[in-house]
């Protein structure tokens, strides 16, 4: 860690029972701006070898509690055993997959789940429905998962099964009596692989999604619906202000067309709709494109195209497109190498990159260096508490 984290002296009281134990917020003890100073050295450290970078700015959560709208819990089994528990539900300790941690508290999500969760367990108990256990197989509950809307009163829970064979009108009502789910669903996930996403889904109650609005600092704002496995930044108050930037420089760029590399549920597209003629976005992920295209329709935004591939496949006949700009915001391993191969080949006049690590950024922006120069540069923090940090930067071809 960087000397503004090192000194006992900076410490305060961490606000979360589970500091410690859980391993989420790492940097729950430390005050606010120690937590932007560090990752804003974070990402200094990580670029140090890049000549001639701007000067790197940061900007700071605008809510740092109770900002997360979506969660995963895990259930798990009580062992040894302990009299009246039937079950553990909550977060797996950072290093520990195969241990479960029974949160009372979490001050990430919003201030009703702490309740959700304990009705659950209530519920459980009551139905005697069994935890899973990875290791001998067997068992039925294996995850909670949990979306809230933060500017809506919408939020949705997903129980994720073994079988689907649970009572369900019982699990609603547990449910419905301690948090304020406007859509209930229940999942199947028959694998070994011990993940929260369902094979199958049954809606319950509600819609079977939610919907988001984010509110950009301009005054404009723009619709999502968010299914079950879409992606959409886990911190809606933060994602206004990394996405207000984006779409502030590309009101100045005054371009035409625009590419968004690896769009998911179109959170970048649709933002910058109103500030290009023309948004093309990619995505690997079949049901993300489906909301991309739905999301563009909620918002009857006619000047937004989506497509199905992968990035590296799709890139160069795009690029004979001539855009004048292309957003690219990759997974946490950055980008794959035939994307920079086609980008250094035809290479549009600016690039917008978002980054989720300092490292692969540091890397792609080495590999662009040739043809690219940064002019701006800018952390975003949307997760406070944690180590991760976002970094955004415009690319202008040289």
């Amino acid at each position: 860690m960087s000397a503004s984290l090192s000194s006992p002296a900076d410490r305060i009281a961490a606000r979360c029972r589970h500091f410690g134990t859980c391993g989420g917020c790492s940097l729950q003890d430390r005050p606010y701006e120690a937590q932007l100073a560090y990752k804003k050295s974070r990402i200094a450290t990580a670029l140090k070898d890049l000549p001639g970078l701007p000067a790197l700015s940061m900007l700071g959560a605008p809510e740092i509690w109770n900002y997360r709208n979506k969660m995963e819990f895990s259930f798990g089994d009580v062992y040894p055993p302990e009299p009246g528990k039937w079950l553990k539900l909550g977060m797996k300790p950072k290093g520990r997959w195969y241990r479960i941690l029974d949160l009372e508290e979490c001050h990430l999500p919003g201030p009703k789940v702490p309740a959700l969760l304990a009705a659950v367990r209530e519920w459980a108990a009551r139905e005697k429905v069994a935890p899973y256990n990875s290791h001998k197989k067997e068992g039925e509950l294996r995850h909670l998962v949990l979306r809230e809307a933060k500017n809506r009163p919408e939020s949705m829970v997903t129980l994720v099964t073994s079988t689907g064979a649970v009572p369900k009108e019982s699990f609603v009502a547990a449910v419905a009596a301690a948090y304020p789910a406007t859509t209930v669903l229940l999942g199947r996930n028959a694998k070994v692989s011990d993940t929260a996403v369902s094979d199958a889904l049954e809606v319950l109650s509600g819609p079977g999604h939610v919907t988001e609005t984010l509110k950009f600092p301009d005054g404009g704002a723009v619709d999502y619906r968010i299914s079950p496995h879409s992606f959409f930044q886990t911190n809606t108050k933060g994602a206004e202000v990394l996405y207000g930037l984006l779409r502030d420089w590309s009101r100045e760029l005054g371009a035409g067309l625009m590419l968004d590399l690896y769009c998911g549920g179109g959170g970048i597209a649709l933002s910058l709709a109103g500030a290009a003629r023309r948004v093309v976005g990619v995505e690997s992920n079949p049901a993300a494109v489906e909301d991309a295209k739905a999301n563009a329709g909620l918002n009857a935004l006619r000047n937004c195209e989506f497509y199905g591939a992968a990035v590296e496949f799709l890139l160069p006949s795009l690029l004979d497109m001539g855009p004048d700009a292309a957003v690219v915001d990759p997974p946490r391993a950055g980008l794959h190498a035939s994307a920079v191969k086609a980008l250094l080949a035809s290479p549009p006049p600016v690039l917008f990159y978002v980054s989720c690590n300092p490292d692969a950024l540091a890397r792609d922006l080495a590999a662009l260096s040739p043809l690219y120069a940064v002019e701006r540069l800018a952390g975003v923090d949307l997760f406070p508490h944690t180590e991760h940090v976002e970094t955004v930067g415009w690319l202008r071809r040289k």
